[in-house]
Parts: structure tokens; C-alpha cells; sequence
């Protein structure tokens, strides 16, 4: 009886690992798609929209942008990109922690520190998210007429919640951290 029982335990605690592989395995590619998506859905958005969805899009006339050229989209798309990178390197970083936690290694440094890089990059992500915009209402606003110029500087709810889901993440990580001492002061008790 009390073999039997350990038995399903150890079969039950065998389907959940199973399944923690599976996600983080799933979780880890769709990071990797996720950041190519995001990289070519934003280039792929400066060459081919047009000057009146983006004059639509920045909130300004269209007479503005009567100059947009390539070297003006090839800036907006380098402006742009700046918390995009941030983010994109946040996403391989939670790519390795899913990675370390396929193999089991909940609590080893891999796990830890990638979870850390993830909000690290979350966090600098949303940093640079309100000073890109200021970047690009001056490049967008450029041809505007004096006295018109504009630098927008926005703060917004998704980039407080960016910042909060930083932060919880990064605690997380510190405790895991501290839950990987124990377990190390722990072990050499036995």
C-alpha cells in the first residue's frame, strides 16, 4: 500500500515536470519568434506605411511629412527600435531561463540570472519607451511650421504596468537567489 502511493507520487510528480518541459520549451521558442516578429512587423511598418497612416499615427498634420523620405523612415525605425532591443534582448534572456527550466534546473544560476536579464530588459525597455516617443514627435515634427515644432513626452498606464511586471519579476528573481542559498546551506547539512 504505502509502495503504491509513493508510486503515484513519484508518477504524478513525473507529469508535472513533464509538463514544466513541455511550456518552457514552448515558452522558449515563441520568445524567439516573438522577437523576430517584433523586429520585422517594426521595419516592415517604416518602409512600406504610408506618410498619412504615420502623420495619423504621431497625431500631426500630413502636410508635415510632405518630406519623409528613406533617410527620415531609416531614423523613425532607429528611434523606435532603441526600447525594442531592450525588449528583444528581455525576451532571449526569459528564452534561456525557459531553457535551464526544460532541463530541471529550476534554481541553478542559468534560471536565475536569465529571469533577472528579463526584467533588467522589461525594465530599460519601458525606461526608453517615453524618450523614444519624445525622439520621434521631433523627427516627425521637423518640416512643421515655425513655432509648431513638437516634443511629446508621454507616460503612459502600459508603461507603469511594464515597469511594475519589471519589478515583480526581478523580486522573484531575488527570492529564487536566496531560495538557491538555502538549498545549498541545506544540502550540506545532510
Amino acid at each position: 500500500m504505502v509502495e503504491s502511493v509513493v508510486e503515484t507520487a513519484d508518477l504524478a510528480r513525473w507529469a508535472r515536470l513533464s509538463r514544466i518541459r513541455f511550456f518552457s520549451l514552448m515558452l522558449g521558442r515563441c520568445c524567439v519568434v516573438l522577437a523576430a516578429l517584433l523586429t520585422l512587423g517594426l521595419l516592415f511598418y517604416w518602409l512600406t506605411a504610408s506618410t498619412a497612416s504615420i502623420a495619423t499615427g504621431a497625431q500631426i498634420p500630413l502636410e508635415w511629412l510632405t518630406r519623409l523620405g528613406a533617410g527620415r523612415r531609416a531614423a523613425g525605425f532607429a528611434i523606435s527600435f532603441a526600447p525594442l532591443s531592450c525588449l528583444i534582448l528581455a525576451l532571449m534572456a526569459a528564452r534561456r531561463c525557459f531553457g535551464a527550466f526544460a532541463v530541471g534546473n529550476f534554481f541553478g544560476p542559468d534560471a536565475i540570472k536569465g529571469l533577472r536579464n528579463f526584467a533588467l530588459g522589461l525594465l530599460a525597455s519601458a525606461l526608453l519607451k517615453p524618450f523614444s516617443a519624445a525622439a520621434l514627435s521631433v523627427l516627425l515634427s521637423w518640416d512643421a511650421p515655425a513655432g509648431q515644432h513638437r516634443l511629446t513626452f508621454g507616460f503612459g498606464s502600459d508603461t507603469m504596468l511594464t515597469l511594475l511586471a519589471a519589478g515583480i519579476i526581478a523580486v522573484i528573481a531575488w527570492v529564487m537567489t536566496e531560495a538557491s542559498v538555502l538549498a545549498e546551506e541545506n544540502a550540506q547539512f545532510i
